[in-house]
């Protein structure tokens, strides 16, 4: 399996489609398998445009089937900690088409990512999760993120975690 990472900015409109489609068949699947309400309607594309000019958005592309099949976008925040000013990395949106969900790519992706934060010097890697996520959860678990905390949202809790590179 060959994949390649590419950012989207928000002027390349095929990318933020190809981002909005893999986010819409992954809410759909969301909405279907655990009743994941808030996916009942697609995540807005002009919200996609809005977060690739506001974070890092990313494609995964299996070179293989030249197919996009994962995203995921990063926030970078600076925040207090013990008196120091860090950064820190908040991954959001992080989706893999269901039809190849379990092949590694989300594993790629989480190594790519680890990469790339300690490139920029990012200490800590924080995520939200649906808390009835059981698989996210330990898939985030094995990756050695821990939960920290939890937070309701309009429509039901997620876990905050957050992993130490």
């Amino acid at each position: 399996m060959n994949f390649n990472f590419e950012q989207i900015f928000s002027n390349d409109d095929k990318k933020v489609s190809e981002v909005y489609e893999i986010i819409k068949v992954c809410g759909e699947h969301m909405f279907k398998e655990q009743g994941l309400i808030h996916w009942r309607s697609p995540y807005p594309i002009e919200a996609i445009k809005k977060n690739c000019e506001e974070r890092e958005v990313f494609l995964v592309k299996d070179l293989d089937t030249d197919t996009y099949v994962h995203t995921f976008q990063l926030e970078f925040i600076s925040k207090l900690i013990n008196e120091n000013e860090v950064t820190v990395a908040v991954i959001n949106k992080f989706a893999t088409i269901p039809n190849v969900a379990g092949k590694g790519i989300g594993k790629l992706s989480m190594n790519y990512i680890e990469d790339y934060c300690r490139n920029k010097g990012v200490l800590n890697i924080n995520l939200d999760v649906y808390n009835q996520s059981g698989h996210a959860i330990e898939f985030y678990k094995k990756r050695g993120f821990i939960i920290t905390g939890s937070r309701p949202t309009r429509h039901f809790t997620v876990y905050l975690m957050e992993k130490q590179l």
